[in-house]
């Protein structure tokens, strides 16, 4: 039973691993503001990469794009921002992690990236685990 739970968890890692890997190599030619999978009107999916940085980016408006640190309002004489900021959630941007979420009272934008390093590594730990013991098996019977 327990040999069968592993393979179970190692064949789940192994195409896991392998979808990180070619979302990796996709995120190489696709644009995010361009190319994008919507999964409803107010969530899209895209893929970026910046110097080797594969990042998956889910955002709410496909009209926009995922929030790149453009102009978000502008000032009037007295300094007060049009249209009015409601509120501003924002963190990251180190670690491979990103968030950004503006609300004006009509309307919201926000995006969420992370690197896709986190899940090639996750996903590589089972196979890499597995491999070492089967390669200290043989190293074992070349031994004896």
């Amino acid at each position: 039973m327990v040999h069968q739970v592993v393979k179970l968890i190692l064949g789940l890692s192994l195409c896991l691993l392998a979808v990180s890997g070619v979302l990796f190599m996709c995120s190489m030619a696709l644009n995010p503001w361009d190319h994008f999978l919507s999964l409803n009107d107010s969530f899209h999916v895209g893929l970026q990469n910046r110097s080797f940085d594969a990042r998956i980016m889910f955002f709410n408006n496909a009209e926009y794009g995922p929030y790149r640190g453009s102009l978000i309002g502008v000032q009037d004489a007295s300094g007060k921002l049009y249209p009015p900021l409601v509120r501003q959630y924002a963190f990251g941007n180190s670690w491979g992690i990103y968030y950004r979420d503006f609300q004006w009272s009509d309307s919201r934008l926000w995006t969420f990236t992370f690197s896709l390093w986190y899940p090639l590594i996750v996903f590589a730990i089972a196979p890499l685990v597995v491999l070492s013991r089967r390669l200290s098996r043989s190293r074992n019977l070349l031994r004896a």
